[in-house]
């Protein structure tokens, strides 16, 4: 196997030549460089990433960290950045917090990311303080936040306005007609889930209409989650004739089990999801949900550590406002 010094003897020039050639950060000579790019080809040398990682004090490696792998909105995130990094020659490395029960444990996953010397972090932290996350920008201040909205690091997080994704869902179910609304919620300890919450219960309120606390039910993310809540909103009281839902998955189940009790959605109960991510426009009937900009969200956000390592300008946006995608879920009931 070729090395770095056959490929200087061959070239004609000093090992410190081809060591600059490769680490691309200083200038020689564009027929130095001829030379050293001629030897390589022939050699078929490929330079080891270890060693150049070494050389450069860099990683090459991004990392990220999730609440969970499962369902399409980290999905979606964790491919779109991928995608971006691995334009650039950079790798990725990943930690989910799928069994954490408290922050220290959350907080362990970012230990994992920081130990295999990332040069950056980016961070999808819907249940971390804003105290906490404050801390971990001071201990470590190549990290980027996704789908959190932070005053003092407005620069370093990334998000859509889910207050107004919450008015949006409202206003499409007044349109409508509906005023008795039922509520499949996320983990309300979530700052996401808590705006879009409020947004939709502001809007209505501003109609006139409230809804009940006990058409209000926690389904978190799951299928089974927003499977169990529903059948909880129809043990209490069938007779509402909207549902929104904290995301997609939640909302696909509701729609099934729904279906499954002889109620046809779309007729005589509309649902709303959230997210509008892959799988919406494949259920029966297709749903209507507030799209989120995932992927603009995400790509912004990797620019962003890009340009923080590795020197990069590349063009960033930190906010981005959501759309209504209506499809056959909902229903004019005036």
């Amino acid at each position: 196997m070729a090395t770095i010094k056959d490929v200087a003897k061959l070239a004609g020039v000093g090992v410190g030549t081809v060591s600059r050639y490769l680490s691309g950060n200083a200038s020689i000579s564009a027929k130095s460089g001829e030379k050293v790019a001629a030897a390589m080809a022939e050699l078929n040398y490929r330079p080891n990433s270890m060693a150049r990682s070494l050389s450069s004090k860099r990683s090459n490696i991004v990392g990220l960290w999730v609440p969970s792998f499962s369902g399409s909105f980290h999905r979606k995130m964790l491919q779109t950045i991928e995608r971006e990094l691995r334009k650039r020659d950079k790798h990725i490395i990943l930690a989910n917090a799928e069994d954490a029960k408290n922050d220290a444990e959350r907080i362990a996953c970012l230990d994992y990311l920081i130990e295999r010397d990332c040069d950056g972090i980016l961070m999808s932290c819907p249940e971390l303080s804003v105290i906490e996350l404050a801390k971990i920008e001071a201990r470590f201040p190549k990290v980027v936040f996704i789908n959190r909205d932070i005053e003092d690091l407005l620069e370093k997080t990334f998000c859509a306005n889910h207050y107004q994704g919450g008015r949006l869902a409202a206003e499409h179910l007044i349109e409508l007609g509906h005023k008795e609304i039922a509520v499949v919620t996320g983990r309300m300890t979530a700052q996401d889930a808590l705006s879009r919450h409020q947004g939709f219960i502001e809007r209505l309120a501003e109609e006139g209409i409230t809804v009940h606390p006990d058409l209000i039910e926690s389904g978190g993310y799951s299928f089974q989650q927003g499977r169990d809540a529903t059948l909880r909103l129809l043990d209490k009281d069938p007779s509402f004739t909207a549902i929104f839902c904290g995301n997609d998955n939640s909302a696909m189940a509701a729609i099934s089990t729904l279906n499954e009790q002889g109620l046809q959605v779309g007729k005589q109960v509309s649902v709303i999801g959230y997210d509008d991510i892959d799988l919406p426009e494949y259920t029966s009937p297709a749903m209507t949900s507030v799209h989120i900009p995932l992927e603009e969200i995400s790509t912004n956000a990797c620019h962003q550590i890009l340009n923080m390592c590795y020197g990069e300008s590349l063009p960033v946006r930190t906010r981005f406002e959501p759309t209504l995608s209506v499809r056959g879920s909902t229903h004019s009931i005036k």
